[in-house]
């Protein structure tokens, strides 16, 4: 199975807004009026991986809380995204190397890992959970401002 992991903030959306964790917590900021725009070469890969490989399990892995959980899934599907599991943040709980654990105890016939992510903190935090499970084999597509 390959697993596709998805960020949210400047990944799959610009933000609006200056980035700020009190009001990234609020379901106002997810508001559909606030003219978040897509990045296209995230959308692209989605549209691809989930043509390419139908079979593979595609997951929301963003530094959003679990109460703001709804509004995120009304503006994703604004922008055509669907994911078959969210890992947010519960109980303040900020790293996402963390979620990634829970994530391959749960699906443990999991061979691949593509991580969709343009913060460097995350990425680091991610591969150094993947290497705990020496038979997943992890992709790191660095979301970068030039190429959105």
């Amino acid at each position: 199975m390959n697993i596709y992991l998805f960020d949210f903030d400047n990944t799959i959306v610009e933000l609006p807004y200056q980035e700020s964790i009190e009001y990234l917590d609020q379901k106002e900021s997810l508001n559909p009026n606030l003219n978040f725009t897509g990045i296209v070469s995230t959308q692209k890969d989605y549209v691809k991986y989930t043509n390419y490989d139908p079979d593979g399990l595609f997951i929301l892995l963003s530094n959003r809380i679990n109460e703001v959980k709804e509004p995120l899934k009304t503006l994703l599907h604004k922008f055509d995204y669907h994911f078959e599991d969210y890992y947010l943040i519960c109980d303040g709980d900020r790293s996402k190397g963390n979620r990634v654990r829970k994530i391959l105890d749960k699906y443990k016939n999991c061979k691949s890992i593509k991580f969709w992510e343009d913060k460097d903190k995350h990425i680091k935090s991610v591969t150094e959970a993947v290497k705990d499970y020496p038979k997943v084999r992890l992709e790191i597509i660095k979301t970068e401002p030039s190429l959105r």
